[in-house]
């Protein structure tokens, strides 16, 4: 049995039995954690203190550990005399075989320094194409990538989610250990699938952010009138412009519902009622909406910027669109008898292909033979 601590504050948010917004690194993280207990590993959190958090009771199993309390110290000599000893002074009392990164921050580089000097073997995930090429600089500096590279450099293992985001990886640090390795998801499909799915609603799921591209989905709304859309989701924690903008447009139409945040019981109903899953993001790494939305039989509908690994267009798992118009007419093309078996076709790639237990085991596997080979 190996010991594994996990490095994410917003993973404790899904962990909460009154849930709060998280972000898809933590949803898979969640996947991975879940399918490490089954195997029989021992699991830690590590997140910032909170005294009055009640945790769901499939959680308990996970061990939380504190961390730092980000309001106590001194502004810009904290790290130095008191974030960075509180870090470096729990893993060595903990002693974990395993730390797992879930995003590639600037503050990975310090765990994976303070895992280098306490030998202990640094995970870090891949969660978005973004952060591994040059539209890091359209959020981040030039200072945080030199750090998240000392990360990699030192990482024991580095897990992307897709082809695009292996090959940059590989490109760069040649000889470190990289894998590509999917999402895991956490369900058991077949309490959702629905009847009559074809003449609901389109969905679409998501923090209210730039990346999202409201824009676009406020195009496609207006464009497909004759289309009913509910929309789950609330603001992120820094909402530009432009999202503000259009989410008062959105709000203006006739066929546009909002329903507020769901919380991860709720997520699989509200799919499992739906026709399709609209995504109308400038760019993911493999969104974990995806993987709920088939494993309740309802397809996708995303552009090729968001065809992760050509899945969606390979596997015939949905539409691969160009705009408002050329989705308006794809939609229109797809018959009663095609739609059934696209929603058939959609739940066994899911089963096939991500469930957590096959993908966990897969996960250890690589974490032991690459251990050995070491």
């Amino acid at each position: 049995m190996a010991k594994f601590i996990f490095y994410d504050d917003k993973l404790i948010n899904i962990l909460l039995k009154e849930e709060l917004p998280s972000g898809g690194a933590a949803v898979q993280a969640y996947g991975w954690i879940q399918g490490l207990l089954a195997s029989t590993q021992d699991v830690y959190l590590l997140t910032e203190p909170k005294s009055d958090r009640i945790l769901k009771d499939e959680c308990f199993k996970i061990k939380i550990i504190e961390d730092y309390d980000p309001s106590k110290g001194i502004k810009w000599i904290r790290w130095a005399y008191y974030r960075i000893p509180h870090i470096y002074n729990t893993l060595r009392y903990i002693k974990p075989d395993f730390v797992y990164k879930s995003i590639p921050t600037w503050h990975s580089s310090i765990l994976a320094v303070i895992c280098y000097l306490l030998n202990i073997q640094f995970i870090q995930r891949v969660s978005n194409d973004f952060l591994v090429d040059d539209r890091f600089y359209t959020k981040y500096s030039q200072t945080h990538r030199l750090f998240q590279n000392i990360a990699f450099k030192l990482s024991s293992f580095i897990l992307c989610q897709n082809e695009y985001q292996y090959r940059i990886i590989k490109y760069k640090f040649p000889n470190k250990v990289v894998h590509k390795i999917s999402n895991p998801i956490v369900l058991e499909s077949s309490n959702y699938l629905d009847e009559g799915k074809q003449d609901s609603y389109i969905a679409w799921l998501g923090l209210f952010q730039y990346q999202k591209n409201l824009k676009l989905l406020y195009h496609i709304a207006t464009n497909l009138a004759n289309q009913t859309f509910l929309i789950a989701g609330k603001e992120g924690s820094k909402v530009d412009t432009e999202t503000i903008e259009y989410l008062t447009k959105l709000r203006e139409l006739p066929n546009v519902k909002f329903i507020g945040f769901l919380q991860r019981h709720e997520v699989l109903p509200f799919l499992a009622k739906s026709k399709y899953l609209l995504n109308t993001s400038r760019y993911e790494g493999f969104s974990n909406t995806f993987l709920e939305a088939m494993a309740t039989g309802t397809p996708i509908l995303t552009t090729e910027q968001v065809n992760p690994d050509s899945i969606i267009s390979d596997h015939r798992l949905g539409i691969i669109y160009e705009d408002p118009q050329h989705l308006n007419q794809k939609l229109n093309e797809i018959t009663p008898t095609a739609y059934e078996a696209l929603s058939k076709r959609v739940t066994d790639y899911v089963k096939h292909n991500h469930d957590y237990l096959i993908l966990t085991n897969r996960l250890l596997n690589l974490l032991k033979t690459d251990q050995t080979a070491s």
